[in-house]
């Protein structure tokens, strides 16, 4: 009677620890999201700028004020003379304008000649199953699959192909979305690779 009450005892501890590990493991795997990422990127439409980003100036005349400057952490561009101008989620075009205007109404300068263009753009990042997680430069048409491969391919744990993409929208808010290996990624997302539960 008694080693049948141990029997009983037992296996209802190796049930708990059972239960106990699975449900750690579920909780050390982040859950699919309710949305999945774009399958594809339209390329005519321009990059909305972010912080991170590094933007070349170049003002006809003004050799002083042109440059490389960085979009801060707020996604603010601060020039001499003009001061900040906040930047996050203007075109390259409609950041041109904006300092224009800047300098015009702020009596600087009467009719400045202005260039932006884009010098680097924020890097993306991937964590999780991958043998090298970190941040990497941006390129066109980069893809989940690119970014795996820079960061030294799946490790055995990885649940392949079964990604997440946490990405900053117009509005300034982070989504997280599921992905796949050919999903398009843009500045500043990153991936993660989620571990195979069994």
């Amino acid at each position: 009677m008694l080693s049948l009450h141990n029997f009983h005892f037992r296996s209802l501890i190796t049930m708990t620890c059972a239960l106990s590990c699975l449900t750690l493991s579920a909780c050390a795997v982040p859950g699919a999201s309710n949305i999945d990422a774009p399958a594809t990127i339209d390329a005519t439409k321009p990059i909305l700028l972010n912080s991170g980003d590094t933007i070349k100036l170049s003002i006809y005349g003004e050799d002083d004020l042109s440059g490389e400057y960085t979009l801060d952490q707020r996604g603010v561009l601060t020039l001499p003379m003009i001061g900040e101008i906040a930047a996050r989620g203007l075109t390259q075009a409609q950041l041109q304008e904006a300092l224009r205007l800047s300098f015009v109404e702020g009596g600087y300068l009467s009719r400045p000649l202005i260039s932006v263009d884009v010098a680097t753009l924020r890097q993306v990042y991937i964590m999780g199953e991958v043998n090298a997680p970190g941040a990497y430069p941006y390129e066109p048409s980069l893809t989940s699959l690119k970014v795996i491969s820079k960061a030294g391919g799946y490790t055995p744990r990885a649940a392949q192909g079964r990604l997440l993409v946490d990405r900053t929208v117009e509005s300034g808010e982070v989504v997280r979305m599921n992905a796949d290996d050919m999903t398009p990624i843009l500045p500043g997302d990153t991936i993660i690779v989620r571990e195979r539960i069994f």
